[in-house]
């Protein structure tokens, strides 16, 4: 188990990483370790972080473009796209920051939310070649284009909702070239309601943001737009998130961590059958997802 360090020394060694460029590898552990008096909100131990950290703020690093959010709010549509490319700075004061960022295990198992995507698409498509997916809150869709290109003439037709006209703007271009399998939708989730149902609806990274009232309320509403034997796969951070503590820290990036438990919990609050729902999570065990079907 680690002991976390004192504020002082925390800083004294940051400082000096800081002053060389950024971290090696093995001081990644240390930069995670944040002593528990700043990861419980004392505003001025974080604002002697931020001070400290004023040379790497900047929308070309990593850390920097989480924390400003020039785009209005935490895990954008252009974050979650550099994270998936594991953009690193081509400035050399910037470049070991962004490496330690794309070490983090949050942001790998952002990464690996496609790799779930991809094997959910692949395994819709072979119950139902003409199957409609519902991809909410879509943002970069990196994840849609991968499962597009792992073969000619997919048949899956796909719904892409986000509120962000940046983000549908963003994913458009990024599929361009399938464009006959793909329709954009700016609209709020919340507000959402097509008229017809869906075959499978995917929420990478949404409902990490939602409270617990929220979360049911949008599971409810979402639930109703599943066809007979259609499933709602809800990706959700767990509770278990080594680098949670540096992505609040660091970038000011809160998200609502939840157990098994409690994804289960708030699935039966919203009125899915126990029996209908399962939990999975990708390789690192730091994201879930809830899988409710629809009998």
């Amino acid at each position: 188990m680690d002991v976390s360090i004192s504020v002082s020394e925390y800083l004294k060694k940051s400082r000096k990483i800081v002053k060389r460029g950024g971290p090696e590898a093995s001081e990644y552990k240390f930069l995670k370790n944040i002593p528990k008096e700043m990861s419980d909100t004392p505003l001025e131990e974080q604002l002697m972080v931020y001070k400290l950290l004023t040379p790497i703020l900047t929308v070309d690093s990593m850390i920097g473009f989480t924390f400003r959010k020039p785009h209005g709010y935490a895990g954008d549509f252009e974050l979650i796209d550099r994270i998936y490319a594991k953009r690193k700075s081509s400035n050399s004061e910037l470049y070991k920051w962004d490496c330690f960022y794309h070490d983090m295990e949050g942001a790998t198992a952002v990464r690996n939310r496609k790799k779930y995507f991809k094997h959910l698409a692949i395994e819709t498509e072979k119950k139902n070649k003409n199957a409609l997916v519902l991809n909410l809150g879509s943002g970069p869709c990196v994840d849609l284009l991968e499962f597009l290109t792992t073969k000619r003439n997919h048949t899956l037709r796909f719904e892409c909702l986000d509120m962000d006209q940046k983000a549908i703007d963003f994913g458009s271009v990024v599929c361009d070239n399938y464009t006959k399998n793909i329709t954009f939708i700016k609209k709020n989730a919340l507000k959402f309601d097509p008229g017809y149902q869906y075959d499978l609806i995917w929420s990478a990274g949404l409902f990490d943001y939602f409270n617990d009232k929220i979360f049911i309320r949008l599971v409810r509403r979402i639930y109703a737009l599943l066809k007979k034997d259609g499933e709602l796969v809800i990706g959700n951070f767990s509770t278990y998130n080594p680098s949670r503590a540096a992505m609040e820290l660091y970038g000011q990036w809160y998200l609502h961590h939840r157990s098994e438990e409690t994804l289960i919990a708030l699935a039966v609050e919203a009125g899915v059958p126990k029996n209908l729902i399962q939990v999975c999570q990708e390789d690192m065990g730091v994201n879930l997802f809830l899988h409710l079907r629809k009998n």
